[in-house]
């Protein structure tokens, strides 16, 4: 069991100042960097990701609505928000836990999607404050979050890496619809790789020949939001799926027993709300929900698929327990925008059996705290759980010491390119060897 550091005092978790301001994200798009300073002298900051494909149930960003400025993106008024508002709220005061603190900011907002201080706000102010108070400490962000997670039953052993959804090759919102799929990915058998080093270098090794093929039949190698190849000129969804066996056999190694595949169809993307229609542009298809679900079928049959997120409309719970009913026995039916991230929602799912695996996304629910609950809530009822990253994303690897810290068992961080990307492959391989693992 953990022991706590001799260092820590009744300072540690004591608010000194607080100070935010406006960046960038990996879109080029407006975000938040919030520092937080403990009294004893300690600081952390924290810089918070934005969605481009997101659910009508997450937490609402505050943005300046200016279209005189970043196209009405900014958000200096958060940023405003923080160093005035929150600044007077928090400073001085002194807190016993990532909870209290979180607590005070979900009170002090006093709406369900935290419309009155932004999900954007708040979460920065949460994940800062986690940052201050574990260099506070003189602990890993993963042990602390642990401890924050765990609480009496914080375990060293309880440290596990994940198996990592890695993408290679991305369409629909994220890639200026190349394919209808929004995200291909990689799933390697972690028993057949044994370390994530291992499985990390192997599907690196896939991510390049696919660009080798794509080269070789003049295929545009151009990157997608989250870094996978996003070529105009595939004739199909199914193309995609060739390529990337291809690759994988031409990189050496052997599907099923190297690796499967997982998808993020993103599916309320182009889903036709007035007509209840599905519109797949590859082939100008239109498909009703039970057309869909026996496409997909289809490709599961075909290829060696063993995770689809998001298969059908955020809204249409019903199909999604149809669904979860015929295929999920065979694969994880992932809830991204069906759930976002909330415990009610993750509690009507299993009610309504709709899923068998939750994708967990900090910014969805706007607190640390939060964000922990709803992973307890999935893994308590034998469901699994994704730690998911965003389009727009900044160079914090808080998410890779999240998925470490907590049972949940993968990780979804895109491709293996673009620094905003690389930063949490490489987390994890750091926290890989100070585990010894």
């Amino acid at each position: 069991m953990y022991k706590y550091p001799n260092k820590i005092t009744t300072t540690n978790m004591k608010i000194k100042n607080i100070h935010a301001r406006e960046i960038l994200d990996s879109n080029g798009y407006p975000t938040i960097s919030t520092e937080i300073e403990v009294w004893s002298g300690e600081k952390g900051k924290a810089e918070v990701p934005s969605g481009a494909s997101t659910g009508k149930t997450e937490v609402v960003e505050m943005r300046d609505q200016d279209p005189a400025r970043y196209k009405g993106r900014g958000v200096l008024n958060a940023v405003e928000t923080i160093n005035t508002k929150l600044k007077d709220l928090l400073v001085d005061k002194e807190f016993t836990s990532q909870r209290e603190f979180d607590q005070m900011l979900i009170d002090a907002d006093g709406t369900e999607f935290k419309e009155k201080l932004g999900g954007n706000t708040i979460l920065s102010c949460s994940m800062a404050f986690a940052r201050a108070v574990t260099n506070a400490f003189g602990l890993e962000l993963y042990e602390y979050l642990a401890m924050t997670y765990w609480d009496k039953e914080y375990d060293n052993k309880n440290f596990k890496l994940p198996t990592p959804q890695i993408l290679v090759m991305e369409g629909a919102k994220h890639g200026n619809w190349a394919t209808d799929i929004q995200e291909y990915m990689l799933v390697p058998n972690m028993e057949t790789f044994e370390t994530f080093s291992e499985a990390l270098r192997a599907s690196t090794e896939v991510f390049h020949s696919i660009h080798e093929i794509l080269d070789s039949k003049q295929y545009s190698v151009g990157l997608g939001l989250e870094g996978g190849y996003a070529p105009k000129e595939l004739t199909s969804n199914e193309e995609a799926f060739e390529i990337i066996l291809e690759a994988i056999k031409k990189a050496g190694f052997e599907i099923n027993t190297h690796f499967t595949l997982a998808l993020d169809l993103a599916s309320s993307e182009f889903f036709n709300e007035e007509k209840g229609v599905y519109h797949l542009k590859r082939g100008d298809k239109i498909l009703s929900r039970e057309e869909i679900i026996n496409l997909q079928e289809e490709w599961i049959s075909k290829y060696p698929i063993s995770s689809i997120e998001d298969p059908l409309n955020e809204d249409d719970w019903e199909g999604w327990s149809l669904y979860t009913q015929k295929l999920g026995k065979k694969i994880m039916v992932v809830g991204d925008d069906l759930i976002t991230t909330n415990t009610k929602r993750i509690k009507k799912a299993l009610e309504n059996k709709s899923i068998n695996s939750v994708l967990v996304k900090l910014n969805q629910i706007g607190t640390v705290s939060e964000t922990l609950d709803a992973i307890r809530t999935t893994v308590e009822n034998n469901l699994k759980a994704v730690v998911s990253h965003r389009s727009g994303e900044t160079n914090d690897d808080f998410i890779a010491d999240l998925v470490v810290a907590t049972p949940a068992q993968y990780c979804k961080f895109g491709a293996p390119s673009r620094g905003e990307r690389i930063v949490k492959y490489n987390r994890l391989l750091d926290i890989e060897q100070r585990l010894g693992l």
